[in-house]
């Protein structure tokens, strides 16, 4: 093989190690699904199987933590009086788990598979407040799950079935006035004009927050979201 062949051979090899590489990667994208949307662009995409994706959930602190595939998210603090010490404050102090998804867009499709760690429910928790203090989301004594609009009506959702510890594959779809939630396989779309994620008073947002009370812990599975056009 004289030298020119040999500079085609390589071209030819980098040309198509990039082909499969684009190939391998859009078959491994997850498939764009939506009962409102039409279009939708992936903008993240979490096995969490490396480091802490600090855009979406914040600088990796001791609380947050990925192990076996899995973010795990614990108080920051074991009691009230060792908070107090380390703080030097009386209030936030960090004895329940606290985790924040930032980053969400305005229209969207958020695929996050969660679990709420913890014995029993506490008054307020846990909860996803999907939207900084605005659509919540909680699990109801006996099974089930409720949806509260902020400044709206509560949807009382039994027929989920989810309990307390339980995996829950959530699919969420929302655009202003409307939202979907899917939780497993049991879905509700609610149209409102209560229906926002918008808080004026949150300057970090449009974000997720999800806080699970005394002793527990947050752990997510995966999670995928993306950016919806009409």
């Amino acid at each position: 093989m004289n030298y020119l062949s040999e500079i085609s051979a390589v071209i030819l090899c980098s040309v198509l190690l990039c082909v499969f590489s684009f190939a391998a990667s859009a078959a491994d994208a997850p498939a764009f699904k939506s009962e409102i949307f039409k279009v939708g662009t992936l903008v993240y995409s979490d096995e969490f199987d490396g480091a802490i994706n600090r855009e979406r959930w914040g600088a990796p602190t001791k609380d947050k933590q990925i192990a076996n595939n899995k973010l795990v998210v614990s108080p920051k603090f074991k009691s009230k009086e060792e908070a107090v010490r380390v703080l030097k404050r009386d209030h936030h102090l960090g004895l329940e788990p606290i985790a924040h998804l930032n980053g969400i867009p305005q229209k969207f499709v958020c695929h996050l598979r969660f679990r709420f760690v913890k014995e029993k429910l506490t008054p307020g928790r846990p909860v996803l407040q999907i939207g900084h203090h605005m659509i919540l989301f909680r699990h109801l004594q006996g099974g089930g799950h409720q949806i509260k609009l902020p400044a709206g009506p509560s949807f009382a959702e039994p027929g989920s079935g989810v309990r307390l510890g339980d995996w829950i594959d959530l699919v969420i779809e929302y655009r202003k006035g409307e939202i979907m939630i899917g939780v497993n396989d049991y879905r509700k779309i609610y149209k409102h004009k209560a229906v926002t994620i918008i808080n004026e008073k949150d300057k970090l947002g449009p974000r997720f927050t999800f806080k699970g009370g005394p002793d527990s812990q947050i752990v997510f599975d995966y999670v995928r979201l993306w950016q919806c056009e009409e």
